[in-house]
């Protein structure tokens, strides 16, 4: 009971802290969205400004060319449609500076969240067994005057499949053990 208390303790733990650092990373994200909003927003509310100057002086030379082709005086007509046709001109040029620059679909292209290798790590997530112990191969095994090798097998992927031990016989005199 007390094992288990231990354990479930351990699981409790180590939940909590993935959750913390899912949370954590869910706030960092969502800023970074914000900010691209009000980024994005800006840039938007600047050109829709621009639009609407646009508008208002071609709304003032719209009035203006109105106003000449009332015009009777045929002298006058000729001195102010000139220059009337020259902001017209100019209005126009700069008008194609305009054009939107933000893809609205594309709005967010930065952001490409896909979850689905942590999704797939935590879906893996379970209890972690002890490997069965390896099964000693006695036919493959030697030994000599001063070497003993033994192998084994293991269900395991990454197991070493065989060690080799030397040693030496104490004389008296200086060892040496390998």
């Amino acid at each position: 009971q007390v094992n288990t208390a231990m354990h479930e303790a351990k699981l409790m733990e180590e939940c909590d802290e993935l959750m913390e650092i899912i949370r954590q990373r869910k706030q960092v994200i969502a800023v970074k969205i914000k900010e691209t909003k009000v980024m994005k927003l800006r840039k938007l509310a600047q050109q829709v400004a621009n639009c609407r100057q646009c508008l208002e002086r071609s709304t003032v030379l719209i009035n203006q060319a109105e106003h000449i082709l009332k015009e009777s005086d045929h002298a006058r007509f000729l001195q102010t449609a000139r220059s009337v046709a020259e902001r017209v001109a100019m209005a126009t040029a700069s008008s194609q500076v305009l054009i939107p620059d933000i893809n609205f679909n594309d709005a967010f292209e930065n952001f490409a969240l896909d979850f689905s290798r942590e999704k797939k790590l935590l879906e893996g997530l379970d209890y972690l067994t002890a490997p069965n112990p390896p099964a000693v191969r006695e036919e493959l095994c030697t030994a000599s005057h001063d070497t003993i090798t033994v192998h084994w097998i293991s269900e395991d992927e990454f197991s070493v499949s065989s060690y080799e031990l030397q040693y030496t016989i104490c004389t008296g005199q200086a060892n040496f053990i390998s």
